[in-house]
């Protein structure tokens, strides 16, 4: 018998020590051949043959005697391996390596270049417990991606409820609608040409002139369940699309309030105005925020922020919160944003210039009331090599004044987080930052009456405090 009929012979009998293969793969993967081997008392060459004889069921991973080995695991009919891609800021595609699922929620991503940021610390050998960091904030998230799982989750076998969605379920929804999510990355041939067409001809186009008109009507699609333009995190109920002026595109990502014929209607148009304003501080004192307009139609405030994900030629940025990059490399889930910047700029994932920015963002909400800065309200711009710049701020209002959930508008006093001596200088800088903001706000007439009143309160505290705390 020669050497093909052995290969044969292995790969279609029922083999017991291919059950015991695949069981030893599935609990213990990936491992050299030698561990196979010891484990199935067979020679390391017999091991050799068994592993090379399943190839199609298991996949190599390194080169020689630092090979190792693992149970590959299907996803539905879509396999289990795909290309992931990234669109660069003029809008073409570029291959960056492959994504391979395991077993055990497992992927192995086989990057094209192996300096990649993706390949870094833990992860050097492209090996990840469960969706690659890099691209797990594609995952649906928020008020869209509810609105999402709840229309998608019967067609791709997953539960409606996204909270309930594993890797099988979030690498499905991409392969089949994730052209248009956060970032500039594209998992899978059939996203990315779909992707590649959106670039060339725009679907959800809308002409700057018709805002008035159209915003309304959007948010009541939104409401309904139905789709509006790309996917968008956060809990605040908006839409997607790009605005067209001219010759000229805009992708913009547009957040509304509730009517303002109740209480809660109105606290929420004010919270989307003193977003926008507290956008217009930051960037007068020189600081990046993300550009804003606000819009009243309908009897609706809506705020309308250009995305800076996206190009004026439909290209796009690359996107990772730092909520999935602090869960992949340091496990906090919660930190202040100054404390994270420190550790963030010693292993070099930031300059100093972007940690100081960190460390300001961070100063400058607490003055704002803004109670809502988990790591997922703040993030880089995904690149090849590190560090990454720091993208514009955005989702920066006073979360505190936010009425509850049933509407009503409560009273809350307003305290300040005073610095440690170490910090004074940025808790200054914040503090002639939000000074700014509360003085815009107490000018600005399409706020209430009642909220500029809190702006005037908040001003106080803040120059008290200015008093008491030497610069």
């Amino acid at each position: 018998m020669n050497i093909y009929s052995n290969i044969y012979s292995i790969s279609s009998m029922s083999d017991p020590r291919l059950d015991r293969l695949e069981m030893f793969l599935r609990l213990r993967g990936p491992v050299t051949a030698a561990a196979v081997a010891a484990h199935l008392g067979i020679s390391q060459p017999t091991a050799s043959r068994l592993l090379s004889a399943n190839a199609s069921q298991i996949l190599r991973i390194g080169r020689a005697r630092a090979s190792r080995y693992a149970w590959l695991h299907p996803i539905g009919r879509a396999g289990t391996r795909w290309p992931l891609y990234r669109i660069d800021t003029q809008g073409h595609a570029q291959t960056l390596g492959i994504l391979h699922a395991l077993h055990n929620e497992a992927c192995w991503f086989e990057s094209a270049n192996p300096q990649s940021a993706f390949l870094h610390g833990d992860f050097r050998d492209g090996l990840y417990p469960g969706l690659p960091w890099f691209i797990d904030d594609q995952r649906p998230q928020g008020f869209l991606g509810r609105s999402f799982g709840a229309r998608v989750g019967k067609e791709i076998g997953a539960n409606p409820d996204i909270l309930l969605w594993n890797r099988d379920d979030v690498v499905l929804s991409l392969l089949r609608y994730g052209e248009d999510g956060p970032g500039d990355l594209v998992l899978g041939e059939e996203s990315l040409q779909r992707a590649l067409r959106g670039i060339v001809q725009p679907v959800t186009t809308l002409d700057v002139r018709e805002r008035e008109l159209r915003y309304p009507e959007l948010a009541q699609v939104v409401l309904s369940g139905a789709p509006v333009g790309s996917s968008a995190g956060g809990e605040h109920p908006k839409f997607a699309i790009t605005l067209r002026d001219g010759a000229e595109l805009m992708p913009v990502v547009v957040k509304f309030g509730n009517p303002d014929d109740t209480p809660g209607g109105r606290r929420s148009s004010d919270l989307l105005v003193c977003e926008h304003l507290a956008g217009e501080v930051l960037r007068d004192h020189e600081v990046a925020a993300a550009e804003s307009q606000i819009v009243f139609a309908g009897g609706r405030c809506f705020m309308q922020s250009k995305r800076f994900d996206r190009t004026a030629v439909l290209g796009r940025r690359g996107f990772v919160s730092l909520a999935c990059l602090d869960a992949a490399h340091y496990g906090h889930a919660r930190i202040d944003w100054w404390r994270f910047a420190a550790e963030l700029e010693r292993d070099g994932w930031i300059s100093t210039q972007d940690a100081a920015r960190l460390r300001l963002y961070s100063w400058f909400g607490n003055l704002i009331g803004n109670t809502d800065m988990h790591l997922g309200n703040v993030a880089l711009h995904l690149a090849d090599t590190r560090p990454f710049a720091l993208t514009p701020i955005w989702d920066m209002l006073p979360m505190k004044w936010s009425p509850s959930a049933n509407g009503e508008v409560v009273r809350r006093e307003f305290e300040i987080a005073l610095p440690a001596p170490e910090q004074r200088e940025d808790w200054h800088a914040a503090a002639r930052a939000a000074l700014a903001f509360w003085n815009r706000v107490q000018d600005d007439r399409r706020i209430t009456d009642d909220f500029r009143g809190i702006a005037g309160s908040a001003r106080e505290s803040i120059e008290r405090a200015q008093q008491r705390l030497p610069a």
